[in-house]
């Protein structure tokens, strides 16, 4: 019997356990990231905080504005302009 509830203790921990890596290890696999793509940090390495950019990303093209990383100030990227849609 004491063998039977040590199990029936264990099993939630197992299954959150298992959830947990099954997560990590699928957000690593399918490349899944936050922030600006390489090439918005590429085209406003030599740029000035205001200047003008664009990159072609896998999204297609960009076109936008070399501003500071709010993690890094000294680092610039094209952080795309953004589409306005109908005012009601």
């Amino acid at each position: 019997m004491i063998h039977l509830k040590v199990s029936s203790a264990f099993t939630p921990v197992l299954l959150v356990t298992t959830i947990l890596i099954s997560t990590i290890a699928n957000a690593q696999q399918t490349g899944q990231r936050r922030g600006p793509p390489p090439e918005a940090f590429e085209v406003c390495a030599s740029q000035t905080e205001g200047a003008a950019c664009s990159f072609s990303g896998k999204r297609g093209d960009v076109n936008g504005t070399c501003l500071a990383n709010p993690r890094n100030p000294n680092v610039l990227s094209c952080a795309p302009e953004r589409r306005r849609g109908p005012k009601n």
